[in-house]
Formats: structure tokens, C-alpha cells, sequence
């Protein structure tokens, strides 16, 4: 049913879409790096001003200020999102992006004018809401303006757009430390936030102009729901709730599934604690303590540079070096040790980010803790990186880990300025020696102490090698292969498993299973494995008379149930006389399609009782489950937009159909999250694939031989059923 073929990589000099589209393109990243920058900027100068205003106040009143700046540019997102998407989603889209920033231009040079702290907190949460408002009318500009372009060239133009929304925000670290010497060099004390301030009021008109001469993005988005790649719009509370509900809730008209071959009493016995639960937990826990000391350390970075002597250009250094280290931690995440576990890996970057935490709190130059900061930032960068792609569905994961970021983030900025004014300045006598010890710098230290506890836990619920040392495995990788424990490296390949392993490739339509599941067929057969490729339904002589009344548009009149017995029958005879018989002698089986399709299709898609095709099923493939499922997740007006040949009767389905499908896939991924990966199959081909073979490994029977690849030059021909 998937007829998706290979994509050609882009070359750089087609990053933005088509050449009609190549200067509205140009401007409209202009204005979002342009705006982005100003949003960056304007935190740092604003928590600057507040804590100007408020110099000649002790320091817990100081951190008050700057805790209440903080915590009311984060509220809007936490509460308001909805809200802004609903009034956004009605207005032009050109005239609304430069409206808005018109109006944070106004706020923003508004807040030295009155020099009053009651109106640099009201400033500061008018600002953030206006940001709510310009999140979704910008993110919705890039769809209409290269409607019509190849899939491949839209995605290259949004990853294009991200680099400079994101990218921004370590110019504006920067950009506010320079400001603040040339303030330092050249105004007086009173006045040596005001600049960055107005710098950052200029940075927001000037976007608002480059906005406005884009005509080419006057539309209307009704309806918008969010901002595609630029951050789900929905209640982050809301989207928290969910997440702790998602892994086992309730299928139509039947409990959880746990496993798409389990019977009646197999789903009742996991229905109320799903397998994988404790990784499902554990990526959440990662996710908490990710955002936990990078948000405690933006809090009282203001704070901190001043009792290290280096006043606003010191918070402008400690803040450039987090986003700098943040950068290079989410490129390099996903291809950082490639043959290394990816739970590990994240499991190891939230624990180092925990750790880091400490030696800023402790060390005393100003140099070494922005060193300290960038490594920190590093940290974090790969940490959310791979966790995100572990959670799979790309828009989804990512909300749900946004709001924990977003929660998390409040908590810190809201509690950890008042307990360093609380804790104050403390001097320690080491015999001779004097250490003084700033409250900022203690409240630190007492978010590294509860974070690494946690962190620690994390790593252990997402380790997916128990019984497999740290060291020898983090050594292997980084000399690129991937560890073998001695007693099973002494056994060598002739290791007999009672039976082989079982792949199966499941998906939307156009989603890119077939191209996945005929290149890892490949892979595995250019190292020397016994590959057996095949496909649901028509593997065998009986399935393709099967095959061919189930996807005939011409069959009319088939209901749901004739339908999902019709996919039952040729499961089991493709499991009797295909997949059985090759696992026993030992191949590895790789199929497009199984079981979970009919759940998803015929459950979901066709609202059916999911349960009962559960009993059905299991009964046909006798309880056999796949070691691995890759679930190839795209939506379904992307994946139904690929497809080159006319739709058979199960893609011309209706969209609503299609849907269901989607939700369908997920919900038995999440009850079963260890036998599934789920690949973001919108990325690049390469990038997917390289991800699929880095799990397989994990499962194959026996050590790959390192430098097998190296040697391979041709395809050899696989065994199809």
C-alpha cells in the first residue's frame, strides 16, 4: 500500500523552496530571526532593568524583581497558549506578525521611559503574551508561502526557518554581553541597562518593517491550531496530564491492548501497568531534570556574575555561554556515538548536566564558570535532542516535553532567586584562606544536590543494556563499534538462538515503511545474515488472491468485520508458511506490515472493537510478536501526498480515516513502548535509516564485525517469500 520511494538529499543552495519562492522565503526568515532575536534579547534586559531598579534594595529583594520578570515572561506560554492560537487564527497573517511586533517595540521602549519595577513586570508579561499571539500566525506563513512545492524542499525551508529562530538566541546572549560593556564603558550606573533594553526595541521595529514589506504573506489562518515547527500551541498543563494518562488508556469499545498478539487475559493483566512503563517514566524524569539546571541557572545568572565581579556583561557571558554549549548539544545529539545506546546517551547527558551544575555553583572566576556553562548548555542540547527523537512522534513528543521544560522552568525561576536572597552571602574560613559563598551560588548547589539524585534514576529506567558495563561500552563506542562482553565474544558467531528475529515495518500510508523495511533487508544482508523480506498482505500464493480482493477499489460492499477476518487469514497463513519456518532455522524475518495494522486499521481506522481483533489475531499468528516494531510516523496529508500511483480502496479513504489510523499506531506503541521505535519519518531518508539500523543492532543475534561495511560493495540479493 506504500508506494514511497527514495528522496535525493538537497543540495545547499537549495535549502528554500522553489525559485518563485526564493525572496519571500529570504524575507520571511529575516523577519523570524529578527523578531526571535528581540524576544531573546528582551529577557536578559529586562531581568537587567528590574535588578537596576532595584540596586540600592537588599539582595532578597533584588531576586524578588528578577524572579517576578522571569516568571511573568513564562506564565503566558504555561496558561494562554490556546487563547492566543484562537485570536491569532483570525487575523492577516503579515499585518498581525508586524502589529505584533510593533507592539512589543511600544512595550519594550515604554519600560526605561516610566523606570518603575510594578511596570517592568507588567511589560514583561505583555511582551511574552504578544509573543503567544505572533508564535502561530509566523509558524503558519511558511505552508501557504511554499504551497505546492516538493515535500522534500518544505521540510529543507523549515529547518531552514528553525536554525534562525533558535539560532538567535545565542546572538542575543552575546549581543546583550557587548552591549553591556559599551554601556559600562559609556553610561552611568542608573542608566547602563537602558541599553539593551532600547537595542532591543530597535531589533523589534526593525522586524516589524522587513515584516510588513512582505505582502506575500497576507492570508488568513483560520483555524490554526499551532505553529508547525515552531512549538505546539496547546495547554502545556493540559498536554501533562495526558502524558501520564496516554500509556494506558482506554481502546474503543475495549480495554488496553497491551501487545497486538496478546489474548483476553494477556490485555487484562497489563491494562493497568503497561510494559515499558518505567522508560516511559524515566524519559519524563529526563525531562524534568534537563530543563531543572539550565532554568535554575538563567534565574539567578544576574545574581551570580555579580558576586563573581562581572556585573551585566558576566550575565550576558554566562547566558551566551548556556546557549552556545544548548546549540551545539542539539546538533550533535543525534549523531553524537552512533553505535551507542540512545537511552544511555540521554541517561548519561541528563546526569552530566546535573553534575555540571555544581562546579558553577562552587567555582569562583567568572571565565572558568562560563566555560562551565557552555558544557552545561552542551549537556542539556543533547540530552533534549535524543530524548525527543526517543519519544517518537515529532509534534507530540514534542509538546509534552515542552510543557514539562515550560512547568519545570517556572518552578525554578519562581523559587530559586527568593531562596538565594534568602540564603544571602556566607564567608567560609579554610585556615588561612577565606571562600566567600554567595546565597546564588548555594541555591545552586541545592538544585545540583535534589537534581542528580534524580538524574541518576532517569539513567535507570532508560537504561536498555542492564548487565552491560558503562565503561567498556562508552570505550567501544567512542572507537565506533558497538561493546561485546567477553563470554559472548569468546562464543563467536557460533552462537544458536532457538529462533531467529522478527522485524516488522508499520505505518501510515506513504509514511516510508517499505523503502525502511527493503533497506534494512539489505543492511543486514550485506553483513551476512539469513534475511527473509516480506510483506502483509499477499506473501503467498493464497495471500495474493487475498491481496487482491482487499485492495481492489472495485470490491465494494465488504463490510468491517468479512474485512478484518479476510487480513486474519492471510496473517496466518503468511505466519505458518512464511515467518515461522524462517525464524526456526534461524533467519532474520523483516516484513512490511503485520499484525498491528489490522488493530490500527481495522480497529481504529474502521472503529471496530479493538480488543476483539486482538483475540482474533492472536488466535491466527499463535501469540508470535515481532522483537522489533519501527513505526514510520507521518501525518496523513503528507503521507497520502506522496504517493505516485492511483489510490487503492484503502488509501482512498477519507482523511477522518486516515486519522484514526495515526492515533491508532500511537496508542499501541505507547502500551507496548519496548517493543516499539517510533522514527519521525519526515526527516531525511538517511538520517531514518541510519536510526532504524542502530536499534536492529541492538537485537541481532550476534556482533557485528566492525569495518563490515567498509568492505561491502554490492547489494546482494535477499531471500523474498
Amino acid at each position: 500500500m506504500n508506494r514511497t520511494g527514495a528522496s535525493r538529499p538537497l543540495r545547499a543552495a537549495e535549502s528554500q523552496p522553489g525559485e518563485s519562492a526564493i525572496r519571500p522565503f529570504r524575507r520571511l526568515w529575516i523577519a523570524l530571526s529578527l523578531s526571535s532575536l528581540g524576544h531573546w534579547l528582551s529577557v536578559p534586559a529586562l531581568t537587567a532593568l528590574a535588578g537596576t531598579l532595584t540596586r540600592g534594595d537588599d539582595l532578597p529583594v533584588r531576586a524578588q524583581a528578577i524572579a517576578g520578570v522571569l516568571v511573568l515572561m513564562v506564565l503566558p506560554a504555561l496558561l494562554l497558549g490556546p487563547l492566543a492560537v484562537l485570536v491569532a487564527g483570525r487575523l492577516d497573517r503579515r499585518i498581525t506578525m508586524a502589529v505584533v511586533d510593533v507592539v512589543r517595540f511600544a512595550l519594550v521602549l515604554s519600560v526605561p521611559l516610566v523606570d518603575a519595577v510594578p511596570w517592568t513586570l507588567a511589560a514583561a508579561f505583555l511582551v511574552a503574551f504578544a509573543t503567544l499571539l505572533w508564535i502561530p500566525v509566523a509558524g503558519g506563513a511558511l505552508p501557504a508561502l511554499v504551497d505546492g512545492e516538493p515535500e522534500e524542499r518544505y521540510e529543507e525551508a523549515r529547518r531552514s526557518l528553525l536554525r534562525g529562530v533558535y539560532g538567535s538566541a545565542p546572538v542575543a546572549a552575546v549581543l546583550f554581553a557587548v552591549l553591556a560593556l559599551i554601556a559600562d564603558a559609556v553610561f552611568g550606573v542608573a542608566e547602563r541597562a537602558d541599553l539593551a533594553v532600547y537595542a532591543t526595541a530597535v531589533v523589534f521595529l526593525v522586524a516589524a518593517a522587513v515584516t510588513f514589506t512582505a505582502r506575500e504573506l497576507s492570508a488568513v489562518d483560520a483555524g490554526a491550531a499551532r505553529a508547525p515547527g515552531l512549538g505546539t500551541m496547546s495547554a502545556p498543563l493540559k498536554l501533562l496530564f495526558q502524558g501520564q494518562r496516554r500509556s494506558g488508556r482506554a481502546l474503543p469499545d475495549g480495554p488496553p491492548v497491551a501487545g497486538a498478539g496478546a489474548d483476553a487475559e494477556q490485555a487484562g493483566a497489563h491494562a493497568a501497568v503497561p510494559p515499558g512503563a518505567g522508560a516511559i517514566r524515566g524519559l519524563a524524569l529526563a525531562g524534568t531534570v534537563i530543563a531543572l539546571p539550565a532554568a535554575a541557572l538563567i534565574a539567578v545568572a544576574r545574581l551570580h556574575a555579580r558576586d563573581l565581579g562581572g556585573g551585566d556583561a558576566g550575565y550576558g557571558s554566562l547566558l551566551g555561554g548556556l546557549a552556545i554549549g544548548a546549540a551545539f548539544g542539539l546538533f550533535l545529539g543525534p549523531r553524537m556515538l552512533a553505535p551507542f545506546s540512545r537511552r544511555r546517551l540521554l541517561g548519561l547527558a541528563v546526569i552530566t548536566a546535573a553534575l555540571a551544575l555544581v562546579p558553577v555553583a562552587l567555582v569562583q572566576n567568572l571565565a572558568v564558570v562560563v566555560f562551565l556553562a557552555a558544557f552545561l548548555g552542551l549537556a542539556c542540547g543533547v540530552a533534549w535532542a535524543v530524548g525527543t527523537r526517543l519519544a517518537g512522534d515529532a509534534a507530540r513528543s514534542y509538546a509534552y516535553l515542552r510543557a514539562l521544560a515550560l512547568v519545570t522552568g517556572l518552578i525554578a525561576v519562581a523559587a530559586v532567586p527568593p531562596l538565594a536572597g534568602l540564603i544571602g552571602a556566607h564567608r567560609i574560613s579554610l585556615g588561612e584562606a577565606v571562600y566567600d559563598l554567595g546565597g546564588p551560588g548555594v541555591a545552586l548547589l541545592i538544585v545540583a544536590v535534589l537534581s542528580v539524585p534524580a538524574a541518576v534514576v532517569a539513567f535507570r529506567r532508560l537504561d536498555d543494556r542492564r548487565g552491560i558495563p558503562l565503561p567498556p561500552d562508552l570505550s567501544a563506542a567512542l572507537r565506533g563499534h558497538v561493546y561485546t562482553p567477553p563470554e559472548q565474544a569468546e562464543a563467536g558467531p557460533a552462537v544458536v538462538r532457538d529462533r531467529g528475529v522478527f522485524i516488522a515495518f508499520e505505518g501510515g500510508e506513504g509514511a516510508g515503511k517499505t523503502t525502511q523495511a527493503r533497506l534494512a533487508a539489505i543492511w543486514l544482508r550485506d553483513h551476512g545474515y539469513d534475511v527473509v523480506s516480506t510483506q502483509e498482505p499477499g506473501a503467498t500464493k493464497i495471500g495474493m488472491r487475498l491481496r487482491a480482493m482487499l485492495l481492489d477499489r472495485e470490491t465494494t460492499g465488504l463490510s468491517a468485520r468479512a474485512e478484518t477476518l479476510l487480513y486474519a487469514a492471510d496473517r496466518a497463513d503468511h505466519v505458518a508458511n512464511v515467518i515461522r519456518p524462517a525464524l526456526e532455522r534461524g533467519a532474520i524475518v523483516v516484513t512490511d506490515r503485520y499484525v498491528d495494522s489490522s488493530l490500527a486499521y481495522q480497529g481504529f481506522g474502521r472503529e471496530q472493537n479493538v480488543s476483539a481483533i486482538a483475540r482474533v489475531n492472536a488466535w491466527a499468528i499463535g501469540g508470535l510478536l515481532p522483537d522489533l516494531t519501527v513505526l514510520l510516523e507521518l501525518p496523513p496529508e503528507q503521507g497520502l501526498g506522496r504517493l505516485a500511483s492511483p489510490a487503492d480502496r484503502i488509501e482512498s479513504e477519507p482523511p477522518e480515516f486516515h486519522e484514526r489510523v495515526r492515533e491508532g499506531f500511537h496508542a499501541l506503541a505507547e502500551a507496548d513502548p519496548d517493543r516499539y521505535l517510533i522514527v519521525d519519518a519526515s526527516r531525511p531518508q538517511a538520517e531514518i535509516t541510519r536510526e532504524i539500523q542502530y536499534r536492529i543492532r541492538e537485537i541481532l543475534p550476534d556482533p557485528i564485525p566492525s569495518g563490515t561495511e567498509d568492505v561491502t560493495s554490492t547489494f546482494p540479493a535477499i531471500t523474498d517469500a
